[in-house]
């Protein structure tokens, strides 16, 4: 029998449509806005329109890490991982940190050179292009680590978010979901600790998860190439849009893959969840019949 999850989102659409909106706006419509506007309609020093765009995205970022780190650092551990203390955070804030400094330090050191190519600030125009590049790749490469110690048996030396020490490291993916629907899906302990005792429980679901992770870091360090090789080599005129609008129309269509096949892997381990409880008619026993709730997903029947 595999552990239900408690979680659905079809009470949360609303919220979570108004959330992909504040992430979305801010570096698709308000950055690519403002730097064309200005870089084209406007007499301001190229510096400065250089910096306005990343420098007001910049502040959407840190509203967004405030509002994590309070619901993280409330009183009540809701939101926070499985027996971590107040101040610990969890591994998704961490990695949001690490982000952050990587981006910063490549916007920082690009506005710091000016224009010391001489070619009116084209080559700072394609560095600034590059920080959704510099995300995925990061991405890749922390899932890319997740794997390899996953594979090798390799035991926390001590808590990695709900993951005590001497725990298997487990693929990336299974802390992304597990921060990101505990916190800023409002599924809190409840889920955690599903989330937790459905993998240990299912070897399906852990297959699952160990695939999603394979795929998404090849996805990202392929996608990460294509723009990156777009943004130096296209005209300058658009590479500030390709590098940070190209990269969303193709992980929206990944996101819908995901779905899709996380949810045939849910209907295949649900049914053999069901046969496995029959009993002696063929019938499927009490505790076999469970209303699933799939993460990420609807809270439909597997």
């Amino acid at each position: 029998m595999v552990v239900p999850l408690p979680y659905t989102l079809h009470t949360r659409y609303p919220a979570i449509a108004i959330a992909w909106t504040i992430i979305l706006i801010p570096p698709i419509f308000l950055n690519l806005g403002l730097f064309y506007g200005l870089w084209y309609g406007s007499n301001l020093d190229r510096i400065l329109v250089l910096t306005l765009p990343t420098a007001i995205l910049g502040i959407f970022t840190i509203i967004g890490i405030a509002e994590r780190i309070y619901k993280l650092t409330q009183k009540s551990p809701q939101y926070r991982p499985l027996n971590g203390s107040r101040w610990s955070l969890d591994i998704f804030q961490w990695g949001y940190f690490l982000a952050l400094l990587l981006i910063s330090a490549l916007i920082s050191s690009t506005l710091a050179r000016g224009d010391a190519d001489n070619d009116d600030h084209a080559y700072q125009i394609r560095l600034l292009s590059l920080p959704t590049v510099v995300l995925m790749y990061m991405l890749s490469t922390l899932t890319f680590l997740s794997l390899v110690l996953n594979w090798a048996q390799v035991t926390l030396p001590f808590r990695f978010g709900s993951s005590p020490p001497g725990e298997v490291v487990r693929p990336a993916i299974y802390y992304i979901v597990d921060d990101v629907v505990a916190v800023d899906g409002n599924g809190g302990l409840e889920y955690r600790e599903a989330f937790g005792k459905r993998y240990e429980g299912s070897e399906m679901f852990r297959g699952m998860i160990w695939k999603l992770s394979l795929c998404w870091m090849l996805a990202f360090y392929v996608l990460g190439a294509v723009v990156a090789v777009l943004v130096m080599r296209l005209p300058v005129a658009s590479v500030y849009a390709v590098g940070w609008a190209a990269p969303f129309p193709v992980v929206g269509g990944m996101v819908v893959g995901t779905i899709f096949y996380v949810k045939s892997v849910l209907r295949v381990e649900k049914k053999e969840g069901d046969e496995s409880h029959e009993d002696g008619n063929g019938r499927a026993s009490p505790r076999a019949i469970d209303d699933e709730r799939s993460p990420l997903l609807n809270g439909a029947r597997g």
